[in-house]
């Protein structure tokens, strides 16, 4: 049952890693088929605008900025973003777990704040890192859609389809390294939060598992 529990608790905190952890599992699974149709949806739009691009270049002037983008699929300028960012946030979910959290910035002139605000500014600041990390970890899964897509067409026979396929790869990889960076920077955080008071503390619950279901639906007696 202890190895139960703590599987249960790993699982809530990865789930409160994005806002919206708390809903109610059927709207959860709901949103997260969303996010998988909306990625899946750009998957197949961003073939279908690589495969116009080429073939508007085939035909007539050289496709704009843009279109020059959706033209090349990925290449070296799209690849390097991800993998920057991964570093970073990697280098610092180090940092922040070796060292305290620092205060939230404020505006100049503002009077300092009380431990109270303090803690309130930190758990902002926490909610909105964790809709960052939702946007990253949309955009990774974004685009994993569209290497998937890319690939099933390739494999079909749409010849175009493979352009760049392997910088595509490399591209989706580095996103999903930054989404994962993030995430271990948010729970860095999350504990240092916990530490000094900001956030409940997540701990299992040292009573026998019979104790816990009596008192959850008040079965059980003090004195039992």
């Amino acid at each position: 049952m202890q190895g139960q529990d703590g599987i249960r608790r790993h699982l809530r905190r990865w789930s409160g890693l994005v806002p919206g952890g708390s809903l109610p599992r059927p709207l959860e699974a709901a949103l997260a088929v969303l996010a998988l149709a909306v990625a899946a949806g750009w998957g197949w739009a961003a073939l279908a605008l690589h495969l116009h691009e080429v073939g508007a270049a085939r035909g007539g002037p050289g496709p704009g900025p843009v279109g020059r983008l959706f033209a090349d699929a990925s290449s070296p300028l799209t690849v390097w973003p991800g993998w920057a960012a991964a570093l970073a946030l990697g280098a610092a979910a180090l940092r922040l777990r070796r060292s305290a959290v620092e205060p939230p910035p404020r505006r100049r002139g503002a009077p300092e704040p009380g431990t109270a605000g303090l803690r309130a500014a930190l758990r902002r600041e926490y909610l909105w890192v964790r809709w960052v990390l939702l946007a990253v970890g949309e955009l990774a899964l974004a685009d994993c859609c569209r290497l998937a897509v890319s690939g099933a067409a390739r494999l079909a026979g749409v010849r175009a389809a493979g352009d760049a396929l392997g910088w595509m790869g490399v591209e989706a990889a580095g996103l999903v390294a930054a989404a994962a960076a993030l995430a271990a920077w948010v729970l860095a955080f999350r504990a240092q939060l916990e530490a000094i008071g900001a956030l409940p503390l997540d701990r299992p619950d040292p009573r026998p598992a019979a104790e816990r279901r009596g008192a959850a639906d008040g079965s059980g007696s003090p004195g039992g």
